[in-house]
């Protein structure tokens, strides 16, 4: 993976890595002896450390023309010691976290810790983790001033070996963002901090939506939002169904996603909704087209599936002009907050007609 200079390359330590590794350990054990930081011992990291790190896969290196200047674990199986903090994580969702960073001495204060902590960013986006957690002894100075930097929030302390206690951070990686194709909207996937801007959303405009949204009645506070991510969050990404916000800028104009995911046999289904606002400007069709070819292309989805109630005819719009096919109606398909069992229309799409939509626009 190329970082911003071309010059730099990021990628997982091997074996072949280990001497100028356990130099850089050294140089930075040297270091923190000189400023007196007691974050790092004789003891601690051993090179042992650094060969289960790269066995285990969890060792990243930074080189520059080919030599290895930076050094970190970038690990998502979780820190036991996080489990007794004193203070309070903001969830407990899956994790990233980095460990024994180290950077050589002629690449010092150049940025090049703060690279690795981006990339591991980069790193988890790619996993559908958003939570990152850090930790850093009271003396570090620098990787206080890096954390900071960062964006990350203070959360307590956490104890080591010989009781030795840490400050902890947490922060919420946000995903990026994608173009749909209209100029100024755009999509990603919802983290948990998103859940306040999507509860008032829903609120403002909750008579409206809720004509059709039998959830919103349910939806009575930011928190329960906060549950209905954290429920979606919680699965590992290759199982979970994604939940995305549609925005223009960083207003939240309405949601997307998939859900009743059949994974063996390769089938999903797609919901949607849009704020008043919003409507008529054909942000839904674009953004079910760049749904439909992500399920296709990463998860390789062979069917997917659009459920409207008969009369919802700005819902129906949307497959018919993406051209899924209407297969039936299902008879009192959905029960409605007035009470009132509707019929449903069934759309689908296979993975060959989406394919098609690329052939047809080159």
């Amino acid at each position: 993976m190329a970082t911003s200079n071309i010059s730099d390359t990021f990628r997982k330590a091997e074996k072949t890595d280990i001497e100028r590794i356990w130099q850089i350990i050294g140089q930075a054990k040297a270091q923190m002896q000189r400023l007196g930081s007691q974050q790092w011992d004789e003891s601690y990291p051993a090179i042992e450390h650094i060969h289960q790190d790269i066995q285990d896969g969890n060792g990243y290196v930074i080189c520059r023309e080919d030599r290895v200047v930076a050094y970190g674990v970038i690990s998502f199986d979780g820190e036991p010691v996080y489990k007794e903090i004193e203070g309070k994580w903001s969830n407990d969702l899956p994790y990233v976290i980095v460990h024994r960073l180290a950077i050589a001495d002629e690449m010092k204060r150049q940025g090049m810790a703060k690279q690795f902590m981006l990339q591991a960013e980069e790193v988890s986006r790619k996993k559908g983790v958003y939570n990152f957690r850090v930790d850093t002894k009271y003396d570090n100075t620098y990787m206080l001033r890096l954390i900071d930097t960062l964006g990350f929030r203070y959360c307590g302390e956490v104890y080591y070996r010989n009781n030795s206690a840490r400050k902890a951070f947490e922060k919420t990686i946000r995903p990026h963002s994608h173009p749909i194709g209209i100029s100024g909207y755009t999509i990603r996937e919802a983290t948990l901090m998103d859940a306040v801007p999507i509860f008032e959303a829903i609120d403002k405009d909750r008579e409206d939506l809720r004509i059709w949204l039998p959830f919103v009645d349910s939806l009575k506070s930011a928190v329960d939002e906060e549950r209905f991510l954290q429920s979606v969050l919680a699965v590992p990404y290759e199982q979970r169904d994604p939940v995305y916000i549609l925005e223009q800028g960083e207003t939240i104009c309405g949601l997307a996603g998939f859900h009743f995911s059949d994974a063996p046999n390769h089938r999903t289904e797609i919901g949607y909704w849009l704020l008043p606002a919003y409507r008529g400007k054909g942000i839904i069709t674009h953004a079910v087209r760049y749904l439909c070819q992500w399920a296709v292309c990463k998860r390789n989805i062979n069917r997917i599936q659009i459920r409207c109630a008969v009369e919802n005819h700005p819902s129906n719009a949307i497959p018919k002009r993406l051209g899924f096919t209407l297969e039936g109606t299902e008879r009192d398909g959905e029960l409605l907050v007035s009470g009132e069992y509707v019929d449903t229309n069934v759309y689908s799409i296979l993975k060959k007609e989406v394919e098609s939509w690329n052939r047809k626009s080159n």
